[in-house]
């Protein structure tokens, strides 16, 4: 009725009518379980509904649910808690149970209100995310997203609003109104797609993953069976509305008055819902909305698409189109109308009273208050009190300040709390007890004893015969009997079980729980208190009381799961308050953990050693002094409350103190071991942590203290390699992305401090680092008899691995940032080569303790050889590092030094010529060092006469393999490279000797098997190269003296051998003593054959044989000349050539007329170049003609013709090598062979044609070959002539154009200047070769041709005819 008169016109609204009566409900304690007042927010929450103000009814549920929550609670700090616990975990609610029948607005809209809550804390988003992504069940949901959000109470699986709905769902009756929103609801969270807000595609609903639990599934029945029900009542209700009979109103008005009226609801509105739920049944059925494969525009018209895409899409406005909104108005008014008739008939009184108070004067309402009251009787005294004493004790103010006081009342309590889990540790010993004597007694109970029993076995006879009687057979065996003595015995002690067992159920005294109660009451005020007053005395109060509560701990305590419970709590509070960052407490606290080792887990939590860094590395060491196997997890928890960088960044720690704490780690790793065992793996490894991560601050403070004491360490093997790992990583000496394995290795990385991309070490540093790793190692090695004796590895094997990885960073370094420093320098200057020298130098050192022999003071003794042969493979290791170092040395230095210069390799190849060359070297040794020196780069080395004198003393007095090594390494060396100089026109000195010791070198490796059957021998190989070497320049003397030694140390059939070496070292001989294939680079060599040639000609030209005509003198003599000949093709190319020269000069020197002839036949016949030929056959013509007058003998051009033979298969190669080099002559005799083969008008124009197209080829060189050109012309204007005197057109036609092109070629030939080129096109070019005579005659002819050609296709033949000067000829 308030409501309803706040509402109307000039009222203050029903808003804040509606906040005034929740918060006067809701102000009483416990209302939410009050009937009546559950009514009335019932009535409230449906006009709240009604008039549309729901929002402020669930505002203020919203902060008082909050507050039922702890959200803003002011209980003690340990009941609230404890209060959580017993209440089953269930989070508190105003709805009592799962759901509420009866009073169904409230419950509508405290839903509404929890599931707000549930939005803002964001519950629904993490679970349904965990549910979807992780596809975890609900119970897991709910716990990651408590951890996930941290919440102080997250609600139990129950209490998800999805559950609540369908529990609601379940519990409200079919004709309230707000079924169909509830059900709404419902649907709304179990058909919610929550893919597309977490980035997933649109997938199935979520709804089926929270019915996954048998329970649950039940539940989704029952909501099913539920919603056929709705359906079935509704059908039901709209078929049995009727009009109302007449019959029914006869009734009269009276009876009508009196009677409550009945509300009915429209049959439309049943068939609607019939509708609804008949839908919701279908959508809870369909399987494939979970799945994500329904279109859903798709579905039949009873699924209601369009409403179900709406609820998919989480739109929460209201099916109100479902909801009987006549109806609650109804109720509405019906509820006003009652009470305004009971507050009528309330003040239904006497007449008299009536007149004289006036119920509806708002200023009479103290008259009617009285008047109300005077109708009862009047109200009894109240019973007197009894005094009663409190169940607990008072907390004295003065105990929160006092010390002594603070301690008697505690202590008090805790032996209460102390004998009580005593009590029950007894209790549980002596249960133990008996269950032990019940086991041990209960085998005894039945025992096998030995008993026989007689059988009287009946017989009936068989065959007409009479039995004689029964058969008696005896059984004997072992029987059950019970021992009743052990049965009575374990009567008697299943019975003191029980008397235990009842005795542990009973409930605690009141006294117990009276102290429990009693010291939480006092913790509660005393943090209360000192949250308002911080004192110290308070402080110290609470310090007091928290050593009281440690010391009351015992193995009684801690069995007793309550008494444990109660103490860790009481500790836990105490601790975090008072103790936790105080620095007075930090020793006392660290004293009780190590006193007392069971306490460290409730203890160490709230040990902060940071808050005393005065006291920091004393209580370091205390707990490093504490360190052994048995108590690895006590030292494992002090130290993880160890901050060492928040303690060396906030405390800034002198050097000393770091110092200190340095040594104390180093201490704690040694006593861990060499090996540490499992127990202490934990401890071990946040010691390494610490020590890598004190080593890099304020690097290097702290450098040469951890050097010092790591290999100190290592030399004794008291520490475990894992330590040097960490170290390293700690100076950046491991690649920042380098993965290192698993396992064990993969365990420290986690603890240990990770490398960084900085670097730590300067190169001053390196410098220094690498010098004191030099003389530490070396004296080391010299300090005792082992070292000198086993060398380094028998003790530093296991730390080979690391060490080898700190010297390569180091040598990387130094090499890198000295190579940047030279960068700028020119290539080979002198800082290059001491920047070399050095480097080579300092790697050395360094590697000289590893793997060099020392010589000790006195020469008498043995020297120290490195390493035994036991410790090879660990040995090899170090030479390979050895090894790569110089190679990167050598890559590094390869592109600053100049060919000659002394590099890495030759230096390394020095110092080992010096160092392990010795004559009694083990085998073992320089096994190792020969296999990794050997895969140096050695093709890059360039030797020189100093190396190769090593070379030989290597030979005459080293181990044979030492020998074996160096030849192999040199033959590797490119030579061809190293002798570049040998081309030289005036070598040097250095290099005849450099070719006089390859030779040497390779004579001496030659006759060693090992290197000949090599795979891939570079001997073999180096022998292949014998024509690409400058033999020429090896003396007499060192062939003779190389000779000699040959012949002392080879076996004569080496020149007979058929084995590759020995074939190719005859073939070296030959070749360096000027003989084979590769004479042609010996000068000297190529004047013999050009002199011998030539003596070989001139015997052979006056070689006459007795009795021989003409023509057996010329086959003889061409046979000859062509055996002679045949050097030409058998030499090399540049032999060849020198030798065509020489006989092309005593060709034009020796020969005449007709002595050429058989010259030229064997010319054409052995001459396999075409080049050759072509030039040769021209100088016999040319040799032809030089006699006086070879005509004269009538012979002419005839022995020519018939002696030159052009080959036929290369023909047409003949001929262009005869253009390309002016043998005009040889062409004309084949012109007139061609002549002369076929004396035809076609064969003639043929060779007319060919003699064109030469013309306009040929140019000559010189003035030499120019008169050659005449025969040419001649022969071309011959053959015109006889074509012209044939009167064919066509003939005529094609003879001037070729008189045309002689034409024109002249009048090129005749030109002063070269027209050839784009100088020669402007009139800029070279001066013509050719003589004035020539060119007079070439252009006088070239004048005559055009003179006789007056037009394109006439030719004036007759001399009277008269002259047609064209316009080109009169020019």
């Amino acid at each position: 009725n308030h409501v309803f008169v706040s509402s109307l016109p000039n009222g203050v609204g029903p808003a804040a009518v509606l906040e005034f009566w929740v918060q006067a409900l809701t102000s009483q304690p416990a209302w939410h379980k009050e009937r009546a007042t559950l009514c009335l927010m019932d009535h409230l929450c449906q006009a709240a509904f009604q008039f549309n103000q729901e929002d402020c009814v669930q505002k203020l549920l919203y902060q008082q649910h909050k507050n039922a929550l702890g959200y803003h609670c002011d209980k003690g700090l340990l009941s609230s808690l404890v209060s959580w616990i017993v209440a089953g975990n269930v989070t508190p609610s105003f709805i009592e149970g799962n759901a509420n029948s009866t009073q169904v607005w409230f419950a509508w809209t405290v839903l509404n209100m929890e599931s707000i809550f549930e939005e803002d804390s964001q519950l629904r988003r993490v679970v349904e995310k965990e549910l979807v992504i992780n596809s975890l069940t609900p119970d897991q949901a709910l716990k990651k997203a408590q951890a996930q959000l941290k919440l102080p109470i997250v609600p139990s699986l129950q209490r998800l609003l999805i559950y609540r709905w369908a529990q609601q769902a379940l519990a409200t009756p079919e004709d309230h109104p707000l079924l169909p929103l509830i059900w709404q609801k419902f649907f709304l969270l179990y058909l919610h797609r929550p893919g597309p807000q977490y980035g997933l595609p649109v997938d199935g609903c979520i709804g089926k993953r929270f019915f996954q639990s048998p329970a649950h599934l039940s539940l989704l029945n029952d909501l099913k069976q539920r919603l056929i029900e709705a359906a079935d009542f509704h059908h039901t209700a709209s078929k049995a509305l009727r009009p109302r009979n007449t019959e029914e109103g006869s009734e009269s008005a009276r009876e009508q008055g009196r009677r409550k009226p009945d509300y009915l609801t429209s049959p439309e509105l049943h068939k609607e819902l019939v509708r609804l739920f008949n839908m919701c049944v279908l959508w809870l059925d369909e399987e494939s909305f979970q799945k994500g494969d329904t279109y859903i525009p798709s579905l039949p018209k009873q699924y209601d698409a369009h409403r179900l895409a709406k609820i998919m899409q989480n739109q929460q406005d209201l099916w109100m189109e479902f909801v009987n909104v006549e109806r609650i108005q109804h109720e509405f008014e019906e509820a006003i109308n009652l009470w305004l008739q009971v507050r009528v008939e309330s003040h239904a009184s006497p007449s008299t009273l009536s007149a004289q108070v006036d119920f509806t004067n708002p200023l009479m309402a103290k008259e009617r208050i009285i008047s109300n009251l005077q109708k009862y009787d009047a109200p009894q005294p109240s019973l007197p009190l009894q005094p009663m004493k409190a169940p607990v004790p008072v907390i004295p103010p003065s105990s929160l300040t006092n010390q002594n006081e603070a301690k008697e009342l505690v202590r008090a309590n805790l032996s209460i709390l102390q004998h009580h889990a005593k009590t029950a540790a007894i209790r549980e010993s002596q249960q133990v007890a008996f269950n032990g004597e019940i086991l041990d007694t209960l085998p005894k109970l039945y025992t096998n004893r030995e008993d026989q029993v007689v059988l009287h076995l009946e017989c009936r006879g068989s065959s007409g015969k009479p039995c004689q009687g029964a058969a008696l057979v005896t059984i004997q065996f072992e029987g059950k009997y019970k021992n009743e003595a052990v049965g009575q015995h374990l009567h008697a002690l299943k019975r003191e079980v029980k008397l235990l067992q009842a005795e542990a159920t009973k409930p605690p005294s009141p006294g117990v729980v009276e102290a429990a109660v009693h010291l939480e009451n006092f913790i509660t005020a005393l943090i209360n208190l000192y949250k308002l007053q911080p004192v110290p005395g308070i402080h110290r109060v609470g310090i007091s009381l928290f050593f009281a509560v440690v010391g009351f701990v015992s193995d009684e305590t801690q069995r007793h799961p309550p008494t444990r419970q109660f103490f860790s709590s009481c500790i836990e509070i105490l601790g975090q308050v008072f103790v936790a960052g105080t620095k007075s407490e930090c020793r006392p606290l660290l004293r009780t953990i190590l006193k007392n080792r069971r306490l460290c887990t409730l203890l160490s939590p709230y040990f902060t050693p940071v808050a005393s860094p005065e006291e920091f590395v004393d209580l370091y060491e205390q707990v490093v002094s504490f360190l052994s196997d048995d108590n690895s997890d006590v030292i494992f928890m002090l130290l993880t409350k160890f901050d060492l960088p928040q303690w060396l960044h906030s405390s800034k720690p002198p050097l000393s103190a770091r110092t200190r704490l340095l040594e104390s780690i180093h201490v704690a790793l040694k006593t861990c071991g060499f090996e540490p065992e499992e127990d202490v793996s934990m401890p071990y490894n946040l010691f390494c942590k610490h020590w890598a991560c004190l080593l890099r601050y304020q690097f290097p403070d702290h450098y040469s203290t951890f050097l010092r004491l790591l290999m100190q360490s290592s030399s004794d093997q008291l520490l475990c390699p894992d330590c040097w790992k960490v170290s390293l990583k700690a100076l950046g000496c491991y690649p920042p992305a380098a993965n290192n394995g698993a396992g064990k290795e993969e365990s420290t990385e986690n603890v240990a401090l990770q490398a960084s991309a900085e670097t730590l070490l300067s190169t001053e540093q390196v410098v220094e680092t690498i010098e004191w790793l030099s003389n530490y190692f070396l004296k080391l090695r010299l300090s005792s008899r082992d070292f000198q004796t086993f060398g380094l590895f028998s003790k530093w094997a296991p730390y080979i691995g690391q060490v080898k990885r700190f010297v390569e960073y180091l040598i990387k370094r130094l090499i890198d940032s000295e190579a940047t420093k030279l960068a700028r320098e020119a290539v080979g200057s002198d800082a290059v080569l001491a920047a070399l020298q050095s480097l080579h130098s300092v790697v050395t050192q360094l590697f000289t303790p590893w793997i060099l022999v020392l010589q000790q003071e006195d020469a008498s003794e043995q020297p120290c050889y490195p390493w035994l042969e036991s410790d090879t493979p660990m040995a090899s290791h170090m030479v390979q590092l050895y090894a790569d170092s110089i190679g990167v040395l050598h890559g590094s230095f390869k592109d600053k030094l100049l060919p000659s210069h002394r590099g890495a390799l030759w230096l390394h190849l020095m110092h080992y010529c010096r160092t392990c060359t010795a004559p009694k070297m083990p085998e073992h040794i320089l096994y190792a060092l020969h296999t990794e020196f050997g895969r140096l780069p050695w093709k890059e080395m360039h030797p020189d006469h100093q190396l190769m004198e090593e070379f030989f003393k290597i030979e005459r007095g080293s181990p044979k393999s030492c020998f074996l090594f160096l030849g192999s390494v040199l033959c590797e060396v490119n030579w061809v490279s190293v002798l570049s100089n040998a081309w030289h026109p005036s070598p040097p000195p250095e290099t005849h000797n450099m070719i006089v010791c390859l030779l040497y070198m390779v004579v001496l490796l030659a006759k060693e098997q090992q290197l000949v059957t090599k795979e891939e021998s570079p001997l073999l190989n180096l022998l292949g190269q014998t024509s690409s070497l400058p033999w020429q320049l090896i003396g007499i003397s060192s062939y003779q003296s190389i000779i000699s030694y040959m012949n002392s140390h080879y076996p004569p059939s080496v020149i007979l051998a058929q084995e590759p070496a020995s074939e190719l070292l005859v073939r070296l001989l030959k070749a360096s003593a000027g003989f084979g294939a590769s004479s042609d680079s010996h000068a000297h060599l190529r004047a013999v054959l050009e002199r011998a040639l030539s003596k070989l000609l001139d015997d052979i030209i006056l070689f006459s044989p007795p009795d021989a005509n003409v023509q057996a003198r010329h086959l003889a003599l061409s046979g000859l000349f062509t055996e002679a000949l045949m050097m030409l093709n058998n030499a090399s190319v540049s032999t060849a050539e020198s030798l065509r020269v020489a006989l092309r000069g005593w060709i034009g020197a020796n020969v005449r007329g007709l002595g050429v002839m058989p010259l030229l036949t064997a010319v054409c016949q052995s001459l396999a170049s075409v080049r050759h030929m072509a030039e040769t056959t021209e100088a016999c013509i040319t040799a032809y003609f030089n006699e006086d007058s070879p005509l004269s003998h009538g012979l002419g051009w005839g022995p020519i013709i018939a002696a030159l033979q052009v080959p036929e298969l290369t023909a047409e190669d003949f001929l262009q090598e005869c253009l390309s080099l002016g043998s005009y002559l040889t062409l004309y005799i084949f012109t007139l062979q061609r002549l002369n083969a076929e004396q035809t008008l076609a064969n003639e124009m043929r060779v007319l044609l060919t003699l064109s197209k030469w013309l306009e080829e040929v140019y000559p060189s010189s003035a030499q070959d120019e008169a050659k050109l005449f025969l040419w012309w001649h022969k071309a204007l011959q053959l015109c002539l006889l074509q012209t005197e044939q009167d064919d057109a066509i003939l005529v036609e094609a003879v001037v154009r070729t008189l045309t092109t002689l034409q024109g070629r002249q009048a090129v030939l005749a030109e002063e200047r070269l027209t050839s080129g784009i100088l020669g096109a402007i009139g800029l070019g070279r001066r013509s070769p050719l003589s004035n005579r020539f060119r007079v005659v070439a252009r006088s002819m070239s004048a005559f041709l055009l003179v006789q050609i007056p037009v394109e296709n006439q030719i004036r033949l007759r001399p009277g005819t008269e002259l047609q000067l064209s316009a080109k000829a009169q020019q």
